[in-house]
């Protein structure tokens, strides 16, 4: 049976207000920095430009599987807050702890490991799931 997937699309929202900060956050330092396009060679637009790019490479999935494990009706609402608020406070602590040196952070690191889980945990969901309904 499907659903509208209600906490799916709360986490949608919320990242995607996350989106819309990052993004400023590379346009007015673009303005600051005088560079339109590219990175112009800048450390600082570099970094803020891999923030943003490393948020839209691991949401979009992430959001789609969710979505659809919420969907298939397979996985309690409870599970799918718990991996919800995981994607969403991981996704959140990731850019905060992308330093321009390059060197590591907890806040890093605990973004990715925080959101490669759920992104596997409902990709396996949703295959088990697969071979469970056909077989």
């Amino acid at each position: 049976m499907m659903t509208f997937p209600a906490i799916t699309a709360l986490c949608a929202g919320i990242l995607g207000v996350l989106a819309v900060v990052l993004a400023g956050h590379v346009g007015a330092y673009r303005g600051k920095a005088k560079v339109s396009i590219g990175d112009g060679g800048n450390d600082e637009l570099i970094c803020r430009i891999r923030k943003q790019g490393n948020f839209t490479e691991y949401v979009p999935l992430a959001l789609i599987l969710l979505g659809l494990l919420e969907m298939s009706g397979s996985a309690g609402s409870m599970a799918i807050s718990i991996m919800g608020g995981l994607l969403v406070v991981s996704r959140a602590l990731h850019p905060l702890g992308m330093k321009l040196d390059g060197s590591q952070s907890m806040c890093r690191m605990f973004g990715m490991i925080g959101t490669l889980p759920v992104m596997l945990v409902c990709s396996v969901w949703l295959i088990y799931g697969y071979f469970n309904a056909v077989m």
